[in-house]
């Protein structure tokens, strides 16, 4: 569980809440973080930075001044800092958000920048992540043919959603070797306008369809059946309402694959469809440790045509994981999931103009990577009086570290009639926790 530190407490405050590993005699070194955006200083004042350390147990926060400047006295070491600005700007959530996850502290160390990126809130965003599965029935494996993924309508307007496209990101791991990276570290693909999306693009096969206000669609990779009939400590995705990604059909590569089924109660107009462009050997290679999701959207015949486009594959991974170049454009949202216990060797997969950092997720335990509320923005609709649900207990804090900070129960407030409107800022880290049962189990 991290600790949370105010750099307003005094210097001895700061020592006692060193990790273990660091002596209580460490002398903190003062250094500035200067919030930047578009190359000049963001001009603001109160903004909460936050400075990590290497370890991930120990977090700084201070306030910047007017001129969006703020002070830290930390042990030297190893950081990474973050930081999150929200607003409305003519009707629309705006998020500027940053970080900056090479700084080193020394003792001549003076100051750093965090650079800003602007994000609008999207319409549609995922809202939960349910891909590592669960325990099997004896307790003794992993059960994970019960992926499933929500999308949900994060706004007061129905959203069109008859060209959303859904792809993951490369490698499938992030844990792997990642050829993406070049020998100084950086991400080959960090200032190009497209992003590898590997294996296969999925759509919608109804010609058109409409998400409402606040609500969500279920979408099932796998098999879209009851898994609880063979497993009680899975989940029921058979429902008539839920969306299942058939794999028939999608070309030699994925009709040679292992061919999942749904239940007969979801509806033909319910399959996805889709075009693959890399051998898998399971269809849609959505890893269930560690993936990247995106949501895209982009009219079908162009999805298919950049599919097929054989041509301009890129083949940075080999010709068995070709990729897709998917126009960085036209993602609509992301979300990056780290495995637990891995991240010494991970590497982030977007770039920053698509998504920052990531969330970690504990593999077979049946937990998934959920959607944090905006705590502000949901608790101004005036049709939330008296509906809200506080005490959130749903998350893992108590054993992996990870919950929603804004205290609210989305489902339970869901359940009692309240609207969510939750965080969209491009930043996993914040988006997301890391929750203990599947919104589905019940």
């Amino acid at each position: 569980m991290k600790k949370f530190i105010s750099i307003l407490s005094v210097a001895g405050i700061l020592l006692s809440a060193l990790s273990c590993e660091q002596k209580e005699t460490t002398v903190p070194v003062s250094i500035g973080l200067q919030l930047q955006f578009e190359g000049e200083p963001f001009n603001v004042e109160g903004i909460a930075i936050t400075l990590s350390d290497a370890t991930g147990t120990v977090d700084y926060t201070a306030a910047t001044n007017a001129s969006g400047y703020a002070e830290f006295q930390v042990p030297t070491g190893a950081y990474s800092a973050t930081s999150v600005y929200k607003i409305t700007e003519d009707g629309e959530r705006i998020a500027y958000n940053g970080t900056n996850s090479n700084i080193l502290v020394s003792e001549s160390s003076d100051r750093f920048a965090i650079d800003l990126l602007k994000v609008v809130s999207q319409q549609v965003i995922i809202k939960e992540l349910y891909v590592s599965g669960c325990l099997s029935k004896d307790g003794l494996g992993a059960y994970q043919s019960d992926q499933y993924f929500i999308i949900y309508n994060n706004s007061s307007e129905p959203a069109d959603i008859s060209n959303l496209v859904f792809g993951i990101g490369a490698p499938y791991e992030s844990y792997t070797n990642n050829l993406y990276y070049s020998e100084g570290g950086e991400l080959l693909y960090e200032h190009e306008d497209w992003m590898p999306a590997g294996g296969a693009l999925w759509w919608f096969s109804a010609e058109s369809i409409t998400l409402d206000p606040y609500k969500q669609i279920v979408v099932v990779p796998k098999a879209a059946i009851d898994h609880t009939v063979n497993n009680p400590n899975s989940v029921d995705l058979s429902n008539a309402d839920y969306y299942w990604m058939c794999n028939v059909g999608l070309g030699q590569m994925y009709d040679r694959a292992r061919t999942y089924t749904a239940s007969e109660n979801i509806p033909q107009d319910h399959y996805l469809t889709g075009k693959a462009f890399a051998m898998t050997p399971t269809g849609w290679p959505l890893s269930v440790s560690s993936p990247t999701f995106f949501i895209g959207k982009m009219p079908r015949a162009e999805a298919e045509e950049l599919c097929l486009y054989t041509d301009g594959y890129d083949k940075t991974l080999g010709a068995m994981f070709s990729c897709i170049k998917f126009p960085k454009a036209c993602v609509y949202d992301a979300a990056e999931i780290w495995a637990k216990g891995n991240e010494a060797t991970s590497h982030v997969r977007f770039s920053a103009d698509v998504n920052s950092n990531y969330v970690l997720l504990t593999p077979k335990l049946g937990y998934s990577v959920y959607r944090n509320v905006d705590k502000e923005a949901t608790e101004a609709l005036p049709e939330n009086e008296g509906k809200l649900v506080y005490g959130y207990a749903g998350g893992t804090e108590d054993v992996e570290g990870s919950t929603d900070p804004s205290g609210i129960d989305a489902e339970a407030s869901i359940a009692n009639g309240a609207h969510i409107i939750y965080s969209d800022t491009n930043d996993s880290f914040i988006d997301f926790h890391m929750k203990k049962v599947a919104s589905l189990k019940k």
